[in-house]
């Protein structure tokens, strides 16, 4: 990424003063240990692609912050959606997605079906299935084996080097000024205002038959 593109595809925040549930919480730079001049953020989300001809045109949204009002792992794979409403409705419906958590395990499909009646009526489902339980978290899972010295779970070394081939250039054009930090209110569900417009790049990429300078253009 060049400094350009991280300004306006990627974000971050830490949070302020706020409340979980009933209990009232400080701002993040309040926080024993923490020096505000150092700018550490607690939210972040930043946008890639890859430019490949099986990938073309296909967002993948990072996103990780902390004192959120759930704490949640999980990744979301979201369908592209039709380029026309199929049974005539007045709206689209809920793109159909994906789901793998992570902590407990446990995945779901959300999709749309043919309603009660009227067979053109679609109404969204949720097709869940009971998994079984694990003895250990993922993680504890990780380092148990590590532990072990089975390094089956964990990522190779020219793996961890091509992450930090991606990311260096992200963390030296936040150094350098090119996404402000902001501020979000410790608790809430997702600081949705300072991420794209989810809606907004999946029409672009969905009306974009190669490529994907199209939908970055409506990020």
């Amino acid at each position: 990424m060049t400094p350009d593109e991280v300004a306006r595809y990627t974000t971050r925040a830490r949070y302020t003063a706020g409340r979980i549930g009933d209990r009232a919480v400080p701002d993040y730079t309040a926080e024993p240990g923490v020096d505000p001049a150092r700018e550490t953020e607690t939210y972040a989300t930043m946008t890639c692609w890859i430019d490949n001809w099986r990938w073309a045109g296909v967002p993948f949204r990072l996103r990780s912050g902390k004192a959120l009002a759930a704490s949640r792992s999980h990744i979301a794979v979201r369908f592209r959606d039709v380029p026309h409403p199929v049974f005539g409705q007045q709206q689209e419906p809920m793109p159909n997605v994906l789901r793998m958590m992570i902590d407990p395990d446990r995945i779901d499909l959300s999709i749309n079906l043919n309603g009660a009646g009227d067979p053109f009526d679609l109404e969204p489902a949720c097709l869940a299935p009971d998994l079984a339980p694990q003895t250990l978290p993922a993680y504890s899972r990780l380092l148990l084996d590590v532990f072990e010295g089975d390094a089956t779970l964990s990522i190779r070394g020219d793996e961890a080097e091509e992450a930090w081939r991606i990311m260096d250039p992200v963390l030296a054009a936040w150094t350098a000024g090119a996404t402000p930090l902001r501020e979000v209110r410790r608790g809430v569900a997702r600081p949705g205002s300072l991420t794209c417009d989810w809606d907004q790049v999946s029409w672009r990429v969905r009306t974009t038959a190669t490529g994907h300078g199209a939908c970055r253009s409506r990020c």
